[in-house]
């Protein structure tokens, strides 16, 4: 009975040892592992040196004109072959693949986004099975099909390829359109019925209970009556439904008493159920089963028309959400090469994220990536995957993203994290006004218009709503972009008039949109980072290396342009890092500092970009080997749950308080005008009662009453706010940071503790010291790292390190004083 049991029930096997490789008519085969892509195993096999250094990207280009084979032997088991049903299946297949098996063409693969799944039952044997993936070239492919198109698309080649598109070059990452095995392909054994996914979709919260469905998805090879068995934590459900014979997607409709609701990072608990499903015969036998976490929840996109114009906020559990997050990008150029999500989405759990959009020129992230959001409360922005093109609208490709979408579609929504579908990346915005238009007759606009409105404004929105977890749908990123005026009222926004147009920092305080969904400012990784990938030469944003890693035209001259106007000119390389980020950490924390002051009009900020897919020069806040830049540390600071903020407007220094909690507070405030070496010059101290999700003006300052010697250059004000016995600080300063007076610090180190790889001691200065950075080596982090130090007043830093004492004599320790000192 036993072995009948075991016969019945659903079984997968993967095929992950034994591989081989070569290029098409080369030899001999070489071994290889699997999953990976092409440039990894090359690199792996010392074939090629490794693709971030110096200018490998130009060398390495062959690799993705040629044909690459695959090539596995594999055994079955005798009782897993008397299966009715025996499947290969192939997850992220990178992408135009030839499958064959014991000499049989299984089919041919065009879509790295979807899941392909052959029949094997006839050909397969208990032993020497040989398994054969020809992968051709993506670029021959891609241009062969952009050559064959009507009109020439503005995106060029890339949009006929449903493969990840920042793989064939962007302005933050290499160009590397290879091809690879991502995902560990297996061997699938079925008995009549297969259950692929099961999820748990909430319709409706109500006060004492929720409504939800159960949703089943899977594969039948006749129509029959089964028992279907569900436990949600300590709550059991059975039923008797028909499932017809073919695929089938089915819904069974539940009411779940008491429920404890999913909430995302810093609104509540994010509470996960364990939900086990199994099917059975009328005998009883379990024929199939799945089981995974899954939460209870309802989130919502507002976007409706109000006194200010239209507005765009997320609404969870019934209650408005200020967003706080980033703009996410694929981990590596080389997808398999860093698939844990662990330390990344940890990280920016401490920093208060609560979203993190996946941007739409990437991949679908991994179930890990997901289930990580879920466990950590992190709501996910998921982007369709089109970015600032335009896509064909033929039959073939149509159905092809139909296939696409629906997979995604009922994948991912399985995820209580998963809060919105966006159609696609500024591909609305750039039709209508980034020239796209410019030279195409009236009949070419309108079919490429036409074909745009099919794919995003019927094909995925009409996927959305039949498979979604009741998620809303937004077609593209941003509404408007800053080349309509309507960019600040209406929908999301791209607000790139910083950097891309060159405008100050201080504009983002006066050009707050309704929500921002992107805006960013360049910076240098640390040098340790740089050392990685620069082959030789002088370093200078001049070397040959480093100009290879810096993907954005005029990047490096607006690195130095913005400097200019805030900061000391710097003298060596290693000043124009420490200098370049911290402009970046300023800059982009004015932007984020005002979207919060001013909620409910602006209800979120997801500045551009989050990581980094390589070791370069880019908008990230976090490199590519992990490493916190400045920005990353302020993003900490400013995403608190609440935080006091400042605006000058005329002679007044305006100091807001801002709450995002769902629940009123009392703080107490002291905010202080005090001079660099700490002498209180005015001091008030008094009570703040904020409600609910709340933001606030609380306090003026005249800066007509600054006297001298205590002038603009050499004090500030000091902001300080405790409530729950929870404490912050913040300061003003009246002055250009390259216009400031600061004091030489005397540094002292106080305390320290070693404990579980982490050392911590406390630091303070007998002065004002303005943005003060630790180094230690490559593989040591501080946090907080870039940090401001009041006059003698003790900051605790922590150390990841497996160093038990730390003296300051090791460190390299500078702050905006040593830069200062010598450009007086």
């Amino acid at each position: 009975m036993l072995v009948l049991d075991t016969l019945k029930a659903q079984l997968s096997i993967p095929i992950s040892k034994n591989w081989t490789y070569q290029s098409v008519n080369d030899e001999p085969w070489l071994n290889c592992q699997i999953p990976n892509s092409i440039y990894n195993i090359l690199e792996q096999s010392n074939i090629i040196q490794s693709p971030f250094l110096g200018n490998s990207e130009a060398k390495l280009d062959w690799i993705s004109k040629k044909t690459w084979v695959f090539k596995n032997t594999f055994d079955l088991d005798l009782q897993d072959i008397q299966h009715e049903h025996i499947e290969i299946q192939f997850k992220d297949l990178d992408t135009y693949a030839e499958v064959y098996l014991n000499d049989s063409l299984l089919g041919k693969t065009y879509n790295a986004f979807r899941t392909w799944t052959f029949d094997i039952k006839k050909i397969v044997k208990p032993i020497q099975n040989e398994l054969k993936i020809v992968f051709q070239s993506a670029p021959v492919i891609a241009d062969s099909l952009y050559r064959n198109l009507d009109a020439a698309l503005p995106g060029d080649m890339r949009v006929t390829s449903r493969k990840p598109q920042y793989h064939f070059g962007w302005d933050f990452g290499p160009k590397y359109p290879g091809c690879g095995i991502m995902s560990t392909p297996t061997i699938q054994f079925w008995n009549h019925i297969k259950l692929e996914d099961i999820a748990i979709q909430t319709r409706a919260i109500h006060h004492q209970n929720a409504d939800v469905d159960l949703c089943l998805t899977g594969m039948s090879d006749r129509e029959e009556t089964y028992q279907v068995v569900w436990t949600l934590d300590q709550l059991s459900f059975s039923q008797n439904i028909n499932i017809p014979a073919g695929s089938f997607y089915i819904k069974l409709k539940h009411q779940i008493p008491n429920p404890k609701l999913w909430w995302p990072n810093g609104s509540g608990e994010s509470y996960l159920y364990s939900l086990k499903v199994q099917i059975k015969n009328q005998q009883k036998n379990i024929l199939t089963h799945k089981e995974n976490s899954t939460g209870i929840r309802t989130i919502k996109l507002i976007s409706k028309k109000d006194k200010w114009g239209q507005g765009f906020y997320f609404q969870v559990n019934g209650k408005p959400i200020f967003i706080k997050g980033s703009n996410y990008i694929p981990q590596d150029i080389f997808q398999t090469r860093n698939q844990d999500h662990s330390r990344l989405l940890h990280d920016i759990k401490e920093c208060h994220f609560n979203m993190v959009r996946i941007w739409g020129g990437g991949n679908y992230e991994s179930d890990t990536f997901y289930s990580t959001c879920d466990r950590l409360g992190i709501m996910v922005w998921q982007d369709f995957m089109y970015a600032c093109a335009m896509y064909p609208g033929d039959a073939l490709f149509i159905e092809n993203i139909k296939f696409e979408a629906e997979e995604q579609v009922r994948r991912l929504s399985k995820y209580p994290c998963l809060a919105l579908w966006c159609g696609n990346n500024e591909n609305n915005e750039a039709w209508h006004r980034w020239g796209w238009q410019t030279g195409l007759s009236h009949q070419t606009k309108t079919k490429l218009w036409e074909h745009y409105q099919k794919i995003f404004n019927q094909v995925l929105p009409n996927i959305v709503t039949t498979f979604s977890n009741h998620q809303s749908y937004w077609e593209s990123s941003p509404l408007f972009g800053r080349g309509d005026k309507r960019f600040k009222h209406e929908g999301d926004a791209h607000d790139w008039g910083v950097w891309h147009d060159e405008m100050p920092f201080e504009s983002f305080e006066q050009r707050i949109p309704r929500f921002m969904s992107e805006m960013g400012f360049q910076s240098l990784p640390n040098i340790h980072t740089i050392h990685t990938f620069v082959e030789s030469g002088e370093l200078s944003l001049e070397n040959p290396s480093i100009l290879s890693h810096q993907k954005h035209p005029r990047g490096n001259q607006l690195i130095q342009k913005y400097l200019e106007r805030d900061l000391p000119k710097p003298k060596t390389f290693e000043d124009l890092i420490y200098l370049n980020q911290i402009n970046q950490a300023e800059g982009i924390g004015l932007a984020i500092k005002a979207h919060r002051r001013a909620k409910p009009y602006c209800m979120g900020t997801l500045y551009w970009q989050l990581n980094d897919c390589w070791p370069g020069i880019s908008w990230s806040g976090i490199d590519y080997y992990g490493h916190w830049k400045a920005m990353q540390h302020k993003v900490k600071e400013l995403y608190q749950p609440v935080i006091m903020t400042t605006r000058e407007s005329g002679d007044l220094v305006e100091v807001f308080i801002t709450s995002d909690l769902l629940f009123p507070i009392t703080s107490q405030i002291e905010i202080s005008h005090i001079d660099f070496i700490g002498k209180f010059l005015t001091k008030d101290t008094f009570t703040v009662n904020l409600k609910t999700n709340q933001s606030k003006r609380i306090f003026t300052f005249d800066k007509r009453q600054i006297q001298a010697p205590n002038n603009e250059f050499n004090s500030l004000l000091s902001l300080k706010w405790t409530y729950n016995k929870t404490t912050g600080q913040a300061v003003h300063f009246f002055a250009k940071f390259k216009e400031l007076k600061l004091t030489k610090p005397d540094y002292q180190i106080k305390s320290s503790s070693f404990k579980d790889d982490e050392y911590k001691f406390t630091i303070s200065a007998n002065t004002f010291c303005k943005s003060v950075f630790f180094d230690l080596g490559p593989s040591v982090d501080f946090f907080p790292n870039f940090v401001d130090l009041l006059p003698n007043q003790e900051q605790e830093i922590t150390v990841k390190t497996e160093l038990k004492k730390i003296t300051l004599e090791q460190m390299t320790i500078k702050s905006l004083y040593d830069f200062l000192e010598i450009n007086p």
